[in-house]
């Protein structure tokens, strides 16, 4: 070998340079020395050297031929040619074409016989690639980790890389073109595997509407409604939201115990089911039902109201400028007190109630709201009749803030006419309802009248209070006005119709529903990265620089 070395060559790429041309002259020379066939020199320019490779090759090529007829012709030209006499250096361009025509996993098969029949002309990470294709599921349980380079590669193949637990790099864009066109199983791999997450909100790309939903539900349960809950015949969710939802649940379950607790039960055993968080909620609930006072936070979720009005029970009128929560059962309390005509309870809270209402906040404003205002000097005003002191009653009933409301009106006109009505001839100042227990037009009076009548037998009081009630409404006709208490039964109720979440444990995923993926399931994803493949295949004949050993 000549010293001297062309300039831009280095002495590594002259050696092996070097070596391959003598390579070459040695695989088309005879035995004997002399040139054999200019056919030899043809394969040695692409790559391939001794004749039991040459042969080898050629079968291959021929099985190539047969499987692929719907090659284009001058393709299948080339590659006859070369079979039958010697190969042109379009050869490795034409078996390409001849591979394009063959499906995925046929390409896979062609090309990993080629290159065990001695084919050069595909990189070794296409060998590589073809050789993990070729495996049914080559999944990190069925094969050892893979070297890094075999990792590199198309977004196909580290998706399918990936997709079997390989720690493959994948963006979220490649993944997500993935997601639709894979089945669900698959999906639940690159769930389970962590590939996509809530934050890619993959539902939005699943076809099917229905396994939407289930993805939705693995990844953020807290967006699965009642109705998704029930398509998903997701028995946990419903529960769930049925608690929420107000329902009457019962049962030894979270919900059930929560539900209880909505109705002033306690169960010891409810604690226990709760996260740490939850049950320092429950220990403030269960003390401030004791001294009647709350931590801020509790009073202002106003879906907690219900539990906090079942688990306490006051031993004296209620401070009604504690907050709004405790107008609000004030007003309820003061309603029951009238009812069951315990009227020196009644004023007592009516007291706490018309001191909340003349209070400002410290803002300025007026402590309560506009209709708890309202309804707080209706209930004062229904009661100061009860002594006779009706312009108490008309000045509560006056304030623009009542009078705007048509009912409180009405009630106001019934006081000025009481007013003028003489003394001897005024009707009893209680609503006939009412004084029966019940609440305003409640239309099975007559029922409850005849069972009072046997619970207050021997009580002459109460039985001269009934009857004169029962004689009043036997007497009403259509135009009959009475005073009317509450402006609004609604005012009794909750703010929030449903119930707080605050005590419940945080959501838990839909836990995976689908069977282990089986290589089936991952013929997309195994097709989209033997496409690939070809890539990897040079048409072209090596371009190593060639040194003349004579220079």
């Amino acid at each position: 070998m000549n010293s001297s070395i062309p300039d831009g060559v280095t002495r590594a790429e002259a050696v092996a340079a070097w070596r391959q041309n003598r390579a070459r002259r040695k695989a088309a020379r005879s035995p004997d020395g002399r040139i054999a066939d200019q056919s030899a020199m043809a394969w040695a320019d692409l790559g391939l050297h001794g004749r039991d490779t040459i042969e080898n090759l050629k079968r291959g090529l021929r099985d190539l031929l047969e499987r692929s007829p719907g090659a284009p012709e001058q393709d299948r030209v080339t590659v006859e040619e070369a079979i039958l006499s010697a190969p042109g250096p379009d050869l490795p361009h034409a078996v390409r074409g001849l591979l394009s025509a063959m499906t995925p996993l046929r390409l896979v098969e062609a090309l990993n016989n080629l290159v065990q029949a001695g084919m050069p002309w595909l990189s070794t990470q296409g060998e590589r690639h073809a050789q993990l294709l070729a495996m049914d599921l080559p999944g990190m349980g069925a094969t050892k980790r893979l070297p890094n380079e075999f990792l590199d590669g198309g977004p196909g193949w580290r998706c399918y890389l990936a997709a079997l637990g390989h720690p493959a790099r994948v963006a979220a864009d490649e993944i997500g073109q993935v997601v639709p066109r894979v089945p669900l199983t698959v999906v639940d791999d690159l769930i389970d595997l962590g590939l996509i997450g809530a934050e890619d909100q993959p539902w939005r790309l699943m076809r099917d509407p229905g396994e939407g939903v289930y993805v939705r539900a693995r990844l953020a349960p807290e967006t699965i409604t009642r109705a998704d809950a029930g398509q998903l015949q997701w028995s946990e969710m419903e529960r769930r939201h049925a608690f929420l939802d107000g329902a009457d649940l019962d049962g030894d379950d979270v919900y059930g115990m929560l539900a209880g607790l909505w109705r002033g039960e306690v169960d010891v055993r409810l604690r226990g089911q709760l996260p740490v968080e939850q049950q320092t909620l429950l220990d403030q609930m269960q003390h401030g039902a004791q001294v009647g006072r709350w931590p801020q936070e509790l009073i202002n979720d106003h879906a907690l109201w219900g539990a906090l009005a079942a688990l306490w029970t006051p031993s004296e009128a209620i401070e009604a400028k504690l907050s709004e929560f405790h107008t609000w059962r004030g007003l309820y309390v003061c309603y029951l007190h009238i009812l069951v005509g315990n009227f020196k309870k009644a004023s007592a809270q009516i007291e706490k109630l018309l001191e909340a209402a003349a209070t400002k906040d410290q803002h300025g404003g007026w402590l309560l709201d506009q209709c708890s205002f309202a309804e707080v000097h209706n209930m004062g005003a229904y009661l100061a009749q009860r002594n006779n002191e009706l312009e108490l009653a008309i000045k509560l009933l006056s304030d623009k803030d009542v009078v705007s409301d048509e009912t409180a009106a009405q009630n106001l006109a019934l006081i000025r006419k009481r007013r003028e009505t003489l003394v001897n001839d005024r009707e009893d100042w209680q609503n006939p309802y009412l004084a029966l227990g019940l609440a305003h037009g409640d239309p099975d009076w007559k029922e409850q009248y005849r069972a009072l009548l046997r619970i207050v037998r021997g009580n002459t009081e109460r039985e001269a209070a009934i009857n004169r009630a029962e004689r009043r409404l036997r007497r009403a006709t259509s135009e009959t006005r009475f005073f009317v208490v509450p402006l609004s039964e609604d005012i009794f109720f909750p703010p929030s119709d449903g119930r707080s979440s605050a005590l419940l444990p945080p959501v838990e995923p839909l836990l995976r529903r689908t069977s282990a993926s089986t290589s089936t399931d991952f013929l997309m994803l195994r097709e989209q990265a033997a496409e690939e493949l070809l890539a990897e295949f040079n048409v072209s004949p090596s371009t190593e620089k060639i040194i003349d050993a004579e220079q």
